[in-house]
């Protein structure tokens, strides 16, 4: 029974994450001009363990997907009202699909999510992935092949004045020095000069949004 108790408990935690995030708060958004929900179920939902994650799958995912697409209805509605144009995306990864999110912007950063994951030259069709049931179960969205890549800000290395000790700069730093070895490539705009992201390629991820009715 206890484990019965404790999927009961995930589905109870999944249906609270959409319910919690359906509505959005614009006044955030206009000072953000971005606005983004991730998965937040963990740590006790039989979705991460020593804080590993484990890929949900069967029901979970099932359910999981459901809700992004519920919270992207929801607030596309609210943008809706906004009365001028937005950026309304799920990012649905494939292998790490713990990474799914809905993701919103408005005003000066549409262009830089437009252009946060890299095109690859030769697109895959989301029916040839390790997610081909999602055209079927939702018709009414169109998917974009993109690659899954993890963006690391840079900037967050800051100064030594930002850390306790000196030595655990330096180790901070070690770290940021290995990974910009790694093949990788560095998203940037020159309207936000602070924005230093790295992309690290991952896997696979598609971008969708509601198909546009044609005129």
């Amino acid at each position: 029974m206890g484990k019965l108790r404790g999927y009961q408990n995930l589905w109870k935690d999944i249906e609270e994450w959409i319910s919690e995030y359906q509505q959005m708060d614009l006044e955030y958004l206009e000072y953000r001009q971005r606005d983004w929900v991730k998965i937040y179920i963990w740590p006790d939902s039989h979705i991460s363990s020593s804080n590993q994650v484990i890929e949900p799958k069967g029901k979970a995912r099932r359910l999981i997907t459901e809700g992004l697409i519920s919270i992207y209805n929801a607030r596309k509605e609210q943008l809706d009202s906004l009365g001028k144009p937005y950026y309304l995306k799920i990012w649905l990864h494939d292998r790490r699909f713990s990474e799914s999110q809905v993701v919103c912007a408005i005003d000066d950063m549409i262009d830089f999510y437009e252009v946060t994951h890299a095109k690859p030259e030769e697109p895959l069709a989301i029916e040839n992935s390790g997610i081909s049931d999602i055209p079927q179960k939702y018709p009414e969205f169109e998917w974009e092949h993109r690659f899954d890549e993890e963006l690391i800000d840079f900037n967050k290395l800051g100064s030594p004045d930002d850390y306790y000790e000196y030595k655990d700069y330096l180790e901070e730093k070690r770290w940021y020095t290995k990974m910009a070895k790694n093949k990788h490539r560095k998203i940037a705009d020159t309207r936000i000069p602070e924005i230093d992201y790295r992309a690290f390629k991952k896997g696979n991820l598609w971008l969708g949004q509601e198909k546009q009715l044609n005129a």
